[in-house]
Formats: structure tokens, sequence, C-alpha cells
């Protein structure tokens, strides 16, 4: 992130240097094209920066976090779609994709550090969603089950990609982000 800060500041040097230049050429009434193509590096630079920061800072929830963990939210949001799915009256192919969801997303849950703030939902949620979502008899689906699960994970997943300095507001932005996408609603 830092790259892109100091490649701004750089291109806001080379614009500032361009437009002091063809100031000066407009005085001396010359030619303006040299002024003109330092004018228009400066603004291609300053505008590829501007697409590295939004490539680097992604915003979920409004919020800036990481390029990691925005991709790490998106595969969870994509299984938390397919759990929320589930029910006593799914198809086949519902099955099959949410019990796939279920490990990915137990994965994905494995994959974050435990830590005092996390370690009760982070361990419920490994221990409950591979055992919730591998069970062939549609009747012992409990949605509602799967559902507390998946907050859990969100839960999780909020308080890893939250930066320190958004507090608990961004974290339940990103929290609330999560859980709309996934499909359950807050």
């Amino acid at each position: 992130m830092m790259f892109w800060a100091h490649l701004s500041a750089f291109a806001l040097i080379i614009l500032g240097v361009g437009i002091v230049y063809l100031i000066v050429q407009a005085i001396r009434h010359s030619t303006k094209k040299n002024s003109l193509i330092v004018i228009s590096v400066g603004a291609l630079l300053f505008f590829g920066s501007l697409a590295g920061f939004f490539y680097a800072a992604p915003m979920y929830g409004g919020i800036n976090i990481e390029r990691s963990d925005y991709n790490t939210i998106k595969r969870a949001t994509k299984d938390g779609k397919a759990l929320s799915k589930l029910s006593k009256h799914s198809s086949d192919k519902q099955v099959y994709d949410g019990e796939k969801a279920g490990k990915n997303l137990c994965k994905i849950i494995k994959s974050i550090p435990e830590t005092y703030d996390n370690h009760i939902p982070r361990s419920m949620a490994i221990d409950g969603l591979p055992a919730s979502t591998s069970t062939n008899d549609l009747n012992l689906y409990d949605s509602q089950y799967i559902e507390s699960l998946v907050r859990m994970s969100a839960n999780v997943l909020s308080k890893k990609a939250t930066p320190k300095d958004e507090g608990s507001k961004g974290q339940s932005k990103v929290y609330e982000q999560i859980m709309t996408d996934s499909g359950y609603s807050n």
C-alpha cells in the first residue's frame, strides 16, 4: 500500500512541475509541447496510482480491508450462500453444494489463527460445520443451527478482516455485509 502512496506523491510532484513549466512557457510565448507531455505523464501516473489504491485496498461494507482478506471473505460468502439454501426441501445438487461449502468454510475458519476473542465461535464453527452439513437424511438438516454456524464464522472473519483502527463499528459493518452477501438477513 505504501508503494501506491509514494507513486501518488511522485505523480502530483510531476503534475505540479508540468503546470509550472506550462506557465513559464506561456509567459515566454514558446512551444508548450514539452510541458503538456509532462502534465499528461503526471496525470497518467496519478490516475494509475488511484487505480492501484482501489485494487490494493478494496472496500467491503464501507471499510477498507486488505486484498487477501477480501478474497477470503468472498470465498466464505460464496460458501455461506450455498449453506443458506440447505433445508429439508433441498435438491440433491443443493445438498452436494452445501456439504462441499461446509467443508470449505471450515477450512477457511481453520486458517484464521485462534485468539482469545475468537476461540469459542471459531471452535464451534470448526466442529459444527462438517458434522451438520454431511448428513444424507434431509430431515436432519437444522437450518437455524447452520445459520448460527455461518453467523459464528462471519463473526470470526469480520474480526480478522477489519483493521484495528476501525473498531467495533467497522467490524459490525463488515459482519453485516458478510451476512447479507451470504443470503441471510440481519
